[in-house]
């Protein structure tokens, strides 16, 4: 008599849960579910449903963990659920799981071959899975790029006698050759453009220049002033002159 009682009790959840659906109240829904599953009746089949009509409603709150959760937990009770699976599936979906994804599309569609949602976030996951992959390996060579291009410019500096600050090291034992610790925090620009200090591709620096006229209460700003340019080249020699 108890058994049944409380797969009566879930099932009137189930079907109150069902009505809160279908008035598109899913936060009322999903109560509805939860206290149908709360009766921890013996029909897994029943149980099953719960799950996955809770993971349904709690897919369109937004909440995809959750609605994964659910459904995971479905197909241990019931594990050819298709609805379940194509639940999980989307709920990988929106989470950004795109391998996920695939997988519990194949499995769904060894049950149903023809099952369209399955098809159709398959195609879809596989797609956003290839445009990661590839934006990813875009990243990766901007990021090898940059690096290169910034030791490039260290050493440059570094050959022009030029002192650079040190960034204390993560590791007081880490053996280092002193090249990647070097900073070019004060090689930036203050200025709107941006400008910075560098290295162009025949081995010579540019450098933005702020020139200072305390006479007359000016500056001049200059983005990108070569190292070998005439005035520079003048600047150095008045230097040497004045010693």
């Amino acid at each position: 008599w108890c058994f049944f009682s409380f797969a009566e009790q879930a099932k009137t959840y189930k079907n109150e849960g069902n009505y809160y659906f279908q008035e598109k109240n899913y936060e009322k829904a999903v109560i509805s579910y939860s206290e149908g599953l709360k009766k921890k009746c013996n029909d897994a089949d029943l149980n099953a449903v719960l799950c996955t009509n809770r993971a349904v409603a709690q897919f369109y709150l937004g909440n995809y963990r959750s609605a994964l959760s659910d459904a995971i937990t479905a197909r241990k009770l019931k594990p050819n659920h298709l609805k379940a699976i194509i639940r999980g599936a989307l709920c990988h979906l929106e989470l950004g799981h795109f391998p996920e994804a695939i997988v519990w599309c194949e499995e769904g569609l060894r049950i149903d071959s023809k099952e369209k949602k399955l098809l159709e976030t398959r195609n879809k996951a596989d797609r956003l899975k290839r445009a990661e992959q590839r934006d990813s390996r875009k990243a990766k060579l901007v990021e090898r790029k940059e690096q290169s291009q910034k030791e490039a410019l260290l050493k440059a500096l570094k050959g022009r006698n030029i002192q650079l600050s040190l960034e204390p090291s993560k590791e007081e034992d880490e053996v280092s050759d002193g090249l990647a610790e070097l900073s070019l925090d004060g090689f930036g620009s203050c200025s709107a453009y941006g400008a910075k200090v560098c290295l162009d591709e025949n081995g010579h620096l540019t450098w933005p220049v702020l020139f200072l006229y305390p006479e007359y209460g000016q500056t001049d700003f200059i983005a990108a002033f070569h190292e070998e340019s005439s005035s520079i080249l003048k600047m150095k020699k008045e230097k040497e002159r004045t010693r």
